[in-house]
């Protein structure tokens, strides 16, 4: 019976042996396998959480190996001034967008200030282009903005002090300032037909340099106040291509002008002068042609051709457009300096 026993006790005492080695040597290896695997985890949600929170720049490939979904959306954070966002495609279209759409929500205020501003630096991005429609729209901002300071009293920077002095006259002070009565009037709304001044009052004046730049192409004037962009004005030019392209200047200006066709002299307010209200005559300047006289800018009796080429050669603008025009186009032959005109396709 002894020996009966004796074996089975044997046998499961080497299986009992068997299992606690293999018990001692899985709580030896164990810690070592789930420490490299936490680690792992914890990598993986490290650069899950940079991927998703990087503002500007996202990675564009995956960071330690890890392949980021491709359905992961991109968050665009909060800003309180726009700027340009580096985003695939365009780079700077979305934050020359928000520039144009803050632009918009300041007009819309009555802050044409801050709205001219925002549309500015939304114009001198690189990825606008002139006369593209993000060109347009940016210029048109400008453009109410700009007139709404041309035609009233709202402050700009471009605009300066002047306390009147006993002696003094409209007239007296548009020629010191390369300025006329009726850029004056308009920037101090004062009364187009009896304005009325006071020795210690203060008036503002646009002092500066003012430029044209005329597109055949897109039937546009540009108004240049200091080289920045001020006014946009859609104008007419001469059929059949009459409006020469090249350089000049303004060197005459002439208020209810006849019209002077060849052999003929047409006075103002007869059915047949075609120059409308005002008129701003043109003289080639550098390599131009110096024989290219007779051009001019003028108003119109046709508002219907602004944006065609209807003209006979001349630039044509809608009478109260270029009466405002030459209320700051400084009189020629003076000490003011000329007014350059380029006209370009």
């Amino acid at each position: 019976m002894y020996w009966y026993y004796k074996w089975p006790l044997i046998i499961i005492l080497l299986l009992l042996g068997v299992g606690i080695c293999s018990f001692l040597w899985r709580s030896c290896v164990a810690p070592v396998f789930f420490t490299d695997s936490t680690t792992s985890s914890a990598n993986t949600e490290q650069v899950s959480n940079s991927d998703t929170t990087a503002p500007e720049n996202p990675a564009t490939t995956p960071l330690s190996g890890l392949e980021t979904p491709a359905t992961a959306p991109y968050t665009q954070p909060a800003v309180t001034t726009p700027t340009a966002v580096t985003t695939p495609g365009s780079p700077v279209s979305v934050g020359v967008t928000q520039l144009l759409n803050a632009a918009d929500g300041q007009m819309l205020a009555d802050k044409p200030l801050a709205a001219r501003e925002l549309a500015r630096r939304a114009l001198s991005s690189p990825s606008v282009v002139e006369f593209d429609q993000t060109w347009w729209r940016a210029a048109t901002i400008i453009n109410q903005a700009n007139t709404i300071f041309m035609n009233s009293a709202a402050p700009c920077p471009e605009k300066q002090p002047y306390v009147i002095r006993s002696g003094d006259s409209l007239s007296r002070i548009g020629t010191q300032f390369h300025s006329s009565v009726g850029a004056i009037q308009r920037l101090n709304e004062l009364s187009r037909t009896n304005p009325i001044i006071h020795p210690g009052n203060s008036l503002q004046l646009l002092t500066g340099n003012w430029a044209i730049r005329v597109s055949k192409s897109q039937f546009a004037l540009l108004l240049y106040f200091n080289n920045d962009l001020f006014r946009v004005f859609r104008v007419g030019i001469g059929r059949q291509d009459r409006t020469p392209v090249g350089t000049f200047v303004i060197t005459s200006k002439i208020v209810h002008p006849a019209w002077t066709p060849p052999g003929k002299n047409i006075p103002y307010g007869d059915p047949e002068n075609i120059l409308g209200s005002h008129w701003m005559g043109l003289t080639p300047t550098g390599s131009t042609n110096q024989a290219l006289r007779g051009y001019g800018i003028h108003g119109t009796w046709e508002p219907d051709s602004i944006g065609t080429a209807a003209s006979a050669g001349c630039v044509r603008m809608r009478n109260e457009e270029v009466e405002e025009l030459y209320d700051f186009i400084p009189m020629p032959l003076t000490n003011a300096p000329q007014v350059p005109v380029t006209i370009f396709e």
